[in-house]
């Protein structure tokens, strides 16, 4: 192996992470230069795949895959709004989180969490963003709450260096999710308990774009936009008008209406759907699919981060094929959206009006290119037995794996046995919960990974920063593998910033400069600091345009929580090893 050429490939892949090129492509892009060249052989690449440690990540995706569809959360959303209820939801996420995948718990709350908000009269920003960092700080309670903990034991596996458990992270994970939890209860509502615009009962915030045609028939040809009843719509606005390759915007009153004309409105959900139940004489695009759009309820859908429609043109995206659904109103964050919907690119963290075909439900459960917000999807009913002995089922491993009875991959496989025999898991769900691009993404990461450490690189990179940092305290080092994680997995994914940190903190460890589990503790629960940015984390990118947020918000909730969550760290690592 060339240590000079891994090392070249391990910078090219840091720059293309910083340069928001998508980890699955980067890890696989260097890898791919490394076969080409011969410095990995391709059933090295793939063994990677079968690591343990992934092995029980991929299991754990379809487990959240199976039982998603089974909670019923509306019934445990607090009675009030006070400080103590928002507490008890951010403690809840969180040790939910601490079981089940991160992802999938902000999913399954986004939903019962809004109208909670609605109901109690309270914005949703004050409760949306801290239920995300509060599933992010439930992940590090347990060695199987997220993907980085578990990225991690497949590298000390590699490295030959023994595998954390549960019980290393539990004080340090309960400690940062209850005083964090504390300081999200208090500081969500604090900072945005004033906001109308991030509200979603606010008619700016939700200004979704649909897009409209006006029928030959339509009683509304020949009468201007005034008589015509589009200026006194409650809740809608007309933003232009499309006649051929003409665009008017601002829209007159004046202004004459012709058959065939594209009216655009923005405006609320509701009165979106009021519009197109009310005025006969609109139709929508792609007519096979909205035909019935005057008598089908609106389904609200998000874009979540990592989905293939992500980047696609409406119109190129293939969804009423892949879907069996049609767009008819985009809302991205705030921004009100312009000209033909099929012209609109998709973007993570997009929220979608549709109107669904016969097939939907069973298509967005598949495919997983969507997150369901509104009601339409419910979750499927289960007999109370059927529950205890799923979630029994689930106490029992936890209790039998954190003992040592058995490994941590045989007890996921003996509970999985147990959803399918109770038809909880099912084929679809395998389906749906192994993501192809994360497999890719995390193979080619750990292979790269153990590459930098065989072939020599990392140790010479080492050496180089040895004569800085050799007169350096424990602490020192501590804290710099804490700082510079957290600061990267803002940048870049929690797993490209523990993979990128790794090789630091293993020559710290072998170098005599810190002890193994605090050096790798610091680096998982550093990845795990996803706070500051949108980008640094799918939760938070998915909770933005629900919530309403901009990106100043996560620096101003996100620094807050960032500062109390190194600092317990830190402490608490110090005082303990």
């Amino acid at each position: 192996m060339n240590p000079l050429w891994i090392g070249l490939v391990y910078l090219a892949v840091v720059a293309a992470l910083m340069l928001r090129v998508r980890p699955a492509w980067a890890f696989t892009g260097g890898l791919t230069l490394l076969l080409a060249s011969g410095q990995v052989g391709a059933d090295q690449w793939l063994s990677a795949a079968v690591n343990p440690s992934l092995l029980v990540l991929w299991l754990l995706l379809i487990a959240a895959a199976a039982v998603e569809s089974k909670f019923r959360l509306e019934s445990l959303m607090p009675r009030s709004s006070g400080f103590g209820d928002r507490l008890k939801l951010i403690l809840g996420t969180g040790l939910i989180s601490s079981v089940m995948n991160n992802t999938a718990v902000v999913a399954l709350l986004m939903a019962p969490l809004r109208r909670w908000a609605l109901r109690q009269g309270i914005s949703v920003s004050t409760v949306m963003m801290p239920m995300a960092f509060a599933a992010t700080l439930g992940g590090v309670v347990t060695v199987i709450g997220t993907s980085t903990n578990l990225v991690l034991n497949g590298l000390l596996r590699d490295a030959g260096i023994r595998e954390l458990s549960t019980w290393n992270y539990l004080v340090p994970g309960l400690i940062v999710l209850v005083l964090g939890g504390i300081y999200l209860a208090w500081a969500g509502f604090a900072l945005f308990a004033k906001r109308k615009g991030a509200d979603a009962t606010s008619s700016d915030a939700r200004a979704y774009t649909v897009e409209t045609r006006l029928n030959p028939g339509a009683s509304e040809v020949g009468q201007t936009v005034e008589q015509a009843g589009f200026r006194q719509l409650m809740g809608l606005y007309l933003v232009e008008l499309q006649r051929g390759g003409q665009l008017i915007a601002p829209v007159a009153p004046h202004e004459l209406l012709q058959a065939g004309d594209r009216l655009f409105f923005a405006g609320e959900l509701s009165q979106v759907d009021e519009l197109l139940r009310s005025r006969t004489g609109l139709a929508l695009p792609q007519s096979a699919v909205t035909s019935a759009a005057h008598e089908a309820p609106m389904v609200e859908a998000m874009v979540p981060p990592g989905s293939r429609l992500v980047g696609l043109a409406v119109r190129e995206s293939q969804f009423r094929q892949r879907l069996d659904a049609a767009i008819i109103g985009v809302h991205r964050q705030g921004e009100r959206m312009r000209g033909r919907i099929g012209d609109i690119t998709l973007e993570a963290g997009d929220l979608l009006v549709l109107v669904a075909g016969a097939r939907f439900k069973e298509r967005a459960a598949e495919t997983r290119l969507l997150y369901v917000l509104s009601e339409t999807i419910a979750p499927e009913r289960t007999s109370p037995g059927e529950s205890w002995i799923a979630w029994g089922g689930l106490a029992a491993m936890i209790a039998t794996v954190s003992l040592g009875v058995l490994p941590l991959l045989t007890g996921l496989c003996l509970w999985l046995i147990l959803l399918g025999t109770l038809g909880w898991l099912r084929w679809a769900d395998v389906r749906r919960g192994l993501d192809p691009e994360l497999i890719i993404m995390l193979t080619s990461a750990l292979t790269l990974s153990s590459l930098l450490q065989s072939s020599g690189a990392a140790a010479q990179a080492m050496n180089a920063l040895l004569p800085w940092l050799q007169g350096s305290s424990p602490a020192f080092w501590l804290a710099s593998l804490l700082i510079i994680t957290a600061l990267l997995t803002n940048f870049v994914t929690n797993v490209a910033a523990l993979v990128l940190m790794f090789p630091l903190g293993l020559a710290a460890v072998q170098g005599g400069f810190l002890e193994a589990t605090p050096a790798f503790l610091a680096l998982a629960f550093g990845a795990s600091a996803a706070f500051l940015s949108p980008a640094g984390y799918a939760t938070n990118l998915m909770v933005m345009g629900p919530g309403g947020y901009d990106t100043r918000d996560f620096a101003r909730l996100g620094g807050g929580l960032s500062l109390l969550y190194l600092g317990l760290i830190f402490l608490i690592l110090n005082l303990l090893y």
